[in-house]
């Protein structure tokens, strides 16, 4: 169950989805070490499960996430367009020289 931010320096609670981001992963015949997976998962050894990680509005602005069943979930930054001072469309007259 998704209890709070998966970013670890974000402290924030999970209530309901109205704001962030929720990934779905599904992992095939998880095995120990299962880093990030509930332990209920990885115990019953099921075929195939489904994990889901929650970032918070502010972070989802800031980042993404990878996940591996061995590794865990990753935070990648996200693109540079996200950035308030980077442009929203390139100017199509300099393209064309004009």
């Amino acid at each position: 169950m998704i209890s709070h931010c998966v970013n670890p320096d974000c402290a924030m609670p999970f209530h309901y989805l109205r704001g962030g981001r929720l990934y779905r992963f599904e992992i095939r015949s998880p095995q120990f070490p299962c880093k990030d997976v509930p332990n209920a998962i990885c115990s019953t050894k099921p075929s195939a499960a489904s994990v889901f990680f929650w970032l918070c509005e502010t972070c989802s602005h800031r980042f993404s996430i990878n996940f591996h069943a061995s590794s865990g979930v990753s935070l990648n930054p996200r693109a540079a367009a996200i950035r308030s001072d980077a442009p929203v469309m390139a100017d199509s007259d300099s393209e064309h020289g004009e």
